[in-house]
């Protein structure tokens, strides 16, 4: 893959505490679309709230080397990943959603397209005959009769108990990522909305006959369609093994982005888009393909573990009072305790976990490493959070200094990530943080 180094606008810094003064980088992105962002497998399956993968190249390029080791730490479906591996440098992801790690591996581990294909021919013939009772796959799911219709649920174990005969490793994985991909398009749920959800607008389809629940036809389709994403990830492999003298690698590791399990001083740069606090949901939206994937077996103990989570319990909050020292958040835990006091707790518990992360990534990066952050900003009921800008205050609290931020557009706007106003034209943001000094990791 022809690769072309962006014009880099000159650094701006200062003496001053003010921050550098936002790049504009709409321009750059904006004609991305289609293909231009689903290339490859970087549409091997649906993930919410992804950037495109020309925003993790960008940084790439310009704060990195070929050969230079990466860190997403929340890494989401693995789109920073695939992009370092294309360009060259040596990457490591995390992600504490169990579905997000198998799409990252299967979205960067490259497959013999002779070997896959041989392998589909044979799943989809073991599937078109087997007439046995497969009610036994069928996943204990809360209220599932609500999501799936009963001729749905035996195709689906039908399926499921094909692909799960299979050897078990990368190829089976692929097979387990076709077989999630068509989970909520098969199921009652409205498929264009994030969170599963049976809605009027989906049962009004139904009734004029415009929905299909062919849940086997739209596997074997999807096979066909996925088997073309893998082998141009393939054929791109080849590419970059010829391109490179030391081919890079990618590894998923353990833990969580609040401690992340790699040695001090070990990577250049780090770049990640972190969730919000309480905006997306990630747990609820894939619920039904990881109870169909034997991930779950119940979503409150997952959904508790996950950064910016909405999940509090009394006792929890009850006794709890705000004691920070960064205004900006301070002003938003106010109005938010104001309204509702497990919401202020919510949110100070996700700034705390951010906190946490900010100066765990800069334990493991090298001195003067980088560390480039998108994010942009939410409200939670109906309160103003100034996400990037809390989060810069933060940074320089865990060790950092901004050296550069950057805005655009914002390319995708399904995602529920509430804006704080109704204007059209909403930007995101990219912090470039550079370590100045070795993490002390005090308090907010």
């Amino acid at each position: 893959m022809r690769r072309e180094r962006k014009n880099m606008p000159s650094h701006h810094t200062t003496g001053t505490k003010s921050p550098p003064e936002a790049f504009d980088l709409s321009g750059e992105f904006k004609k991305y679309i289609g293909r231009r962002v689903s290339y490859a497998t970087h549409g091997i399956h649906k993930y919410p709230a992804k950037f495109i993968p020309q925003i993790p190249r960008y940084c790439l390029e310009a704060y990195s080397e070929v050969g230079n080791d990466v860190l997403d730490p929340f890494m989401g479906s693995g789109t920073t990943l695939l992009e370092s591996y294309i360009s060259g440098r040596n990457s490591y992801g995390i992600d504490i959603h169990p579905l997000a790690r198998l799409i990252a591996k299967v979205k960067t581990t490259p497959l013999d397209p002779e070997v896959l294909s041989s392998l589909a021919d044979r799943l989809l013939e073991d599937i078109r005959e087997d007439d046995e009772d497969c009610t036994e796959w069928i996943p204990e799911i809360p209220n599932r009769e609500h999501w799936f219709r009963p001729n749905v649920l035996t195709e689906l174990a039908r399926i499921k108990k094909n692909v799960w005969a299979m050897r078990k490793g990368n190829y089976q994985d692929f097979f387990r990522i076709c077989f999630s991909s068509i989970i909520r398009r098969v199921s009652n749920s409205d498929d264009d909305s994030l969170i599963p959800e049976v809605t009027s607008f989906q049962r009004k389809l139904d009734e004029q006959g415009k929905t299909s629940y062919d849940a086997l036809g739209r596997f074997e389709n999807t096979v066909k369609n996925k088997l073309l994403d893998a082998a141009d990830l393939w054929h791109l492999s080849e590419e970059v093994e010829k391109k490179f003298k030391d081919p890079p690698e990618v590894k998923i590791i353990g833990r969580d982005a609040r401690d992340i399990d790699l040695d001090d001083g070990t990577i250049d740069l780090a770049i990640t888009s972190p969730p919000y606090a309480s905006a997306v949901h990630y747990v609820s939206v894939h619920k039904l393909e990881m109870f169909w994937l034997d991930m779950i077996t119940e979503t409150a103990q997952l959904d508790g573990r996950v950064v910016g989570t909405a999940r509090a319990y009394l006792s929890e909050y009850q006794s709890w009072e705000p004691r920070v020292h960064i205004g900006g958040l301070k002003d938003v835990l106010a109005q938010l305790r104001a309204k509702d006091k497990k919401s202020a707790y919510v949110v100070n518990k996700y700034f705390d976990e951010m906190r946490k992360n900010l100066c765990e990534t800069n334990r493991v990066l090298k001195r003067n490493g980088r560390y480039c952050i998108v994010v942009g900003e939410n409200t939670f009921r109906k309160v103003r959070i100034p996400t990037y800008d809390i989060i810069a205050s933060i940074a320089q609290l865990a060790g950092f200094g901004l050296e550069r931020t950057f805005v655009f557009d914002v390319i995708n706007r399904h995602l529920d990530i509430p804006r704080w106003n109704d204007s059209r034209i909403e930007k995101d943001h990219i912090l470039v943080l550079k370590k100045k000094r070795d993490t002390v990791c005090g308090s907010l």
